[in-house]
């Protein structure tokens, strides 16, 4: 296939990487840094979005405000070319996809894989291997669309997940901008083990491990989840205010209780 990949930051351009080998692959961003770094790595780059098309699919990996303004610039001319877009909220593309021009083939996705770095240095083609890879169909989906989407997904090494925007969006703030949040919060709460905060064992450096995600990118994750993501910080601060209350109360059986519930999500996950 021929594919174009918009944004050669981590995402798009470990997707340009993962897939060079099978495919005949183009690459844009407006950064020019990122461009020529792509470039330096043997990535074919054109100057242009619309100079992506004509392709059989185009992945646009911006950053989530970037992604509908991108979509519509290609839409209009896509030409029967799959629209695949990986940011972690859906809802704006679904919305988007219903107003699309007629003919055009969008497909919401989000490849469950990342890192703290940023840009196409820290770009690898085995970033989503043995990742999830959410699909999201869209009223400008179809059967041949998601099809192709799969492949993408699964050529990369991922393993493919259906799922409507709403569910997408609700579990992405319960899995994403709550976890960034608390992360955060216990950041912030650990500068006061100073003098010995660089003395912090792997619990703690672990547990602040999305801390170190951009404020840019972090702000956006929490506004573009708005109310979802409010109501996963909320739950996250109701868990703790009981464990807090149950340790001023002395409520040993309560938190042994709490604390393995938690395990068992834990252990949920390895499983995994």
């Amino acid at each position: 296939m021929k594919i174009g990949v918009v944004g050669l930051g981590l995402i798009g351009g470990s997707l340009a990487l993962a897939l060079r080998d099978r495919h005949d692959v183009t690459g844009y961003d407006t950064d020019e840094r990122a461009r020529s770094a792509a470039k330096a790595d043997s990535i074919r780059i054109v100057t242009g979005l619309a100079d992506l098309l004509p392709a059989d699919a185009v992945l646009v990996a911006t950053p989530i405000s970037a992604i509908v303004p991108a979509l519509e610039q290609l839409a209009a001319r896509s030409n029967g070319a799959v629209l695949l877009d990986t940011g972690s909220l859906k809802r704006a593309v679904a919305d988007y996809a219903t107003r699309a021009p007629l003919g055009a083939r969008i497909v919401g996705g989000h490849p469950m894989a990342g890192t703290t770095s940023s840009g196409f240095s820290a770009a690898d083609p085995g970033l989503f291997r043995g990742r999830a890879f959410l699909l999201v169909p869209t009223a400008r989906s179809d059967d041949a669309a998601m099809a192709i989407a799969g492949t993408i997904a699964r050529e990369i090494g991922a393993d493919v997940t259906v799922c409507s925007a709403d569910v997408h969006d609700r579990a992405m703030a319960r899995l994403v901008a709550g976890p960034l949040a608390a992360a955060a919060a216990l950041a912030v709460a650990g500068a006061q083990a100073e003098p010995l905060l660089r003395a912090a064992g792997p619990g703690f450096r672990d547990s602040t491990r999305l801390a170190d995600t951009p404020a840019d990118l972090a702000t956006e994750l929490l506004f573009g989840s708005g109310a979802d993501a409010a109501a996963a910080i909320g739950s996250i601060i109701e868990g703790l205010t009981q464990l807090r209350d149950a340790v001023e109360r002395g409520d040993k059986d309560y938190a042994r209780s709490f604390l393995q519930a938690a395990r068992s999500v834990r252990s949920e996950l390895s499983r995994g």
